[in-house]
């Protein structure tokens, strides 16, 4: 896989999930990947309806934005490994392309809207953010 092919596969994994705000945890967001939640998506797409997000947390954590550390998290299984398995096994060059495509995804207006404005509003020292798996 090409380090575009795995930029792309990221961003549409971010994309696919939702936004999960905890009280316990009030300076992290946690997107979280869920196939219903996505088929109602794409449904709303094609039917130009807006997209309600869920009211019950389903799915897996696939990311969260901890913006009290300033550290981006992805899931260890899910993303992490794919990346190793299709990119580097290197720890740096991991956390490399991931921050690369970050700044890109904010950059190209990849991300969607509702996150580029939390990034503006939370993140203003993005170049302190810590990546982690």
């Amino acid at each position: 896989m090409t380090k575009e092919e795995l930029s792309k596969w990221l961003c549409n994994k971010y994309k696919s999930c939702y936004p999960v705000y905890h009280e316990k945890y009030p300076k992290s967001i946690f997107m979280f990947y869920d196939e219903n939640f996505l088929r109602q998506k794409k449904l709303s797409r094609v039917l130009d309806e807006v997209i309600s997000y869920p009211t019950d947390v389903k799915g897996i954590c696939l990311f969260e934005f901890d913006f009290k550390n300033k550290w981006f998290v992805c899931n260890d299984y899910e993303i992490w490994s794919f990346i190793e398995k299709n990119y580097s096994t290197n720890y740096v060059d991991i956390r490399e392309f991931i921050d690369l495509c970050l700044k890109n995804f904010t950059k190209n207006k990849l991300i969607p809207e509702r996150d580029l404005n939390i990034f503006q509003h939370k993140l203003q020292d993005y170049d302190k953010l810590k990546i982690k798996s």
